[in-house]
C-alpha cells in the first residue's frame, strides 16, 4: 500500500543527523527523496566507517533517498538545483549560516517561483536573538540548555544524541502539518525547528516557572552555584545546593534507579496506590503517603530517609524478586538492560521495531525501523542508504541537464557519479 506521502518529492540539502532524519521519515512515507551532497558526502559517510565512504551513522538515517553528489558553488549545478528545489514539494535543509542565501536555495528565494513550497529548516539557536546564526551541535546543545545530568564528577555525557533526534521528529511533524494546512488552502510556508527549541521540549518537566509559588529560589541557585564553580567548589557540593534550595521531590523515594542484589531495578509508582504497595512489599511506612493532610516537619529530611529505606530494602532482594510483585501489581518497573541487548530483544522483535535491509557495497544491515504503525498508509524502507552519487546522472536529466552537460561535469569532478 501507498505511503502517507507517496507522490511527493523531498530535496534534502542535510548533514550529520536532525534534517537527515527527518528527510528519511518522509523517505519512509513513499515520498520521492533526493539528498543533495557535497562531493566529498555528507560527513557522516565518515563516522564509524564501516567501509571507505560508508559510515553507520549515515547507513542508519539516510535509508530510501537518491543520492546527488555535486559542487553548488558551479553555476550551471546551481542553476539545475535551484529548478529542482522550486519544483520540489518539500525542501529539508539545515545549510550553514548564510549558506543557503548565497546559493539562492533559501525559502524566500524558492518560495516566489513556487508558492507550494514547504520550507523546514532545522537550525541550532532559532532565526532571532543574539546567537541566530550560530552553529550548534547535539554535544554543546546539552552543555547550553543543561540538559546533561549531573553527578558527582560534573556533568555527564549523552552518548545517544537525543536533541538532534527530537528535532528531526519535531521538524517531521511540522512538514506533516504544514502539508495538511496546504491541502486546504494551496499556499506552502517555512517551518522552523532550532536544537534549543528541541533540548527545551525534552526538559518540558522541568521548565516551567510558577510566580504564585515564589519560584525565586532559581535566581539564587544559579548565583550560589555560579559563585561556588568559580572558587572550586566540587560538583557534590552543587547538587546538595540546588536540593537544599530548590521545591523538595517527594516522588524520590518511588521512582528511580536502585541497586538490587543482582543488578539495578527501575521504579516509577508515581500514584498513591503505587507507592503505599511498594511500601508494604517492603515493610516500611511513610506516612505521607498513607495519612491524607500529614506534613512532615523537614519535607527534605523526610524523603531523603524514606529513600534510604526504600534502597536498603530493595538492595537485599534479586532484581527478578522484586520484578514479579511489582508487574504483577501494575507498577511499571523494569531491570536496567545494556543497549546491545536489545537488537535481540523479543519484545522490540515481535513488534518488528528493527528491519534488515541490503546495502550493495556493505552488504546485510539491521537498522531501526519506520518508527510509526499506520493501518492503511504504511511507513516502509524501499531501500538501503545510497552510495554517494548513485543517482547523480538521473536526478540532473530531471534538472534539464543534457547526457552531454552531465558528461562534462564529471570529467570535470564537478559531480560524483556512481556508474
Amino acid at each position: 500500500m501507498p505511503g502517507p506521502f507517496e507522490g511527493l518529492r523531498v530535496i534534502e540539502f542535510g548533514r550529520f543527523i536532525a534534517a537527515p532524519y527527518c528527510a528519511q521519515l518522509l523517505a519512509d512515507g513513499g515520498a520521492d527523496l533526493i539528498k543533495v551532497e557535497p562531493l566529498t558526502g555528507d560527513d557522516t559517510r565518515r563516522t564509524g566507517e564501516v567501509i571507505p565512504g560508508e559510515g553507520r551513522q549515515f547507513l542508519n538515517k539516510n535509508r530510501g533517498k537518491r543520492s546527488l553528489a555535486v559542487d553548488l558553488n558551479v553555476p550551471q549545478v546551481a542553476a539545475a538545483i535551484q529548478r529542482l528545489a522550486a519544483n520540489a514539494d518539500v525542501v529539508v535543509a539545515n545549510f550553514r549560516p548564510g549558506q543557503s542565501e548565497r546559493l539562492g536555495l533559501d525559502y524566500a528565494t524558492l518560495a516566489t517561483r513556487n508558492p507550494r513550497l514547504v520550507y523546514a529548516e532545522n537550525t541550532a539557536f532559532g532565526p532571532q536573538g543574539p546567537m541566530a546564526g550560530k552553529p550548534g551541535m547535539d554535544l554543546m546543545m546539552v552543555a547550553y540548555t543543561g540538559l546533561a545530568p549531573i553527578g558527582p564528577a560534573g556533568p555527564v555525557e549523552f552518548e545517544a544524541p537525543i536533541i538532534d533526534y527530537m528535532a528531526a521528529m519535531l521538524l517531521s511533524w511540522g512538514v506533516a502539518s504544514a502539508l495538511f494546512h496546504r491541502e486546504r488552502t494551496g499556499r506552502g510556508q517555512r517551518i522552523d525547528v532550532s536544537l534549543l527549541q528541541a533540548s527545551l521540549v525534552l526538559q518540558n518537566n522541568l521548565m516551567n516557572h510558577v510566580n504564585v509559588i515564589d519560584d525565586a529560589w532559581r535566581d539564587r541557585y544559579v548565583s550560589e552555584a555560579r559563585a561556588a564553580l568559580a572558587s572550586g567548589a566540587d560538583w557534590d557540593e552543587i547538587i546538595d545546593l540546588r536540593a537544599s534550595l530548590g521545591p523538595h521531590a517527594t516522588q524520590r523515594a518511588y521512582y528511580g534507579f536502585f541497586r538490587t542484589a543482582d543488578g539495578v531495578i527501575a521504579i516509577a509508582a508515581p500514584g498513591t496506590k503505587h507507592r503505599t504497595f511498594v511500601l508494604n512489599m517492603l515493610g516500611l511506612e511513610d506516612r505521607w503517603v498513607t495519612e491524607p493532610g500529614w506534613l512532615p516537619d523537614d519535607a527534605r529530611k523526610h524523603v531523603r530517609e524514606v529513600h534510604e529505606a526504600v534502597a536498603a530494602k530493595l538492595a537485599q532482594g534479586t532484581t527478578g524478586h522484586w520484578l514479579s510483585q511489582l508487574q504483577a501489581a501494575g507498577i511499571p518497573a523494569s531491570a536496567t538492560r545494556l543497549r546491545d541487548e536489545l537488537l535481540s530483544d523479543e519484545q522490540a522483535l515481535a513488534n518488528g521495531y528493527f528491519i534488515q535491509l541490503q546495502h550493495e557495497l556493505v552488504g546485510d544491515l539491521t537498522v531501526v525501523a519506520p518508527p510509526v504503525a499506520f493501518s492503511d498508509t504504511p511507513l516502509h524502507a524501499k531501500a538501503a542508504s545510497p552510495v554517494l552519487g548513485k543517482h547523480s546522472r538521473d536526478v540532473l536529466r530531471e534538472a534539464g541537464l543534457s547526457e552531454l552537460d552531465i558528461d562534462g561535469l564529471v570529467a570535470e569532478g564537478k559531480v560524483v557519479s556512481f556508474d
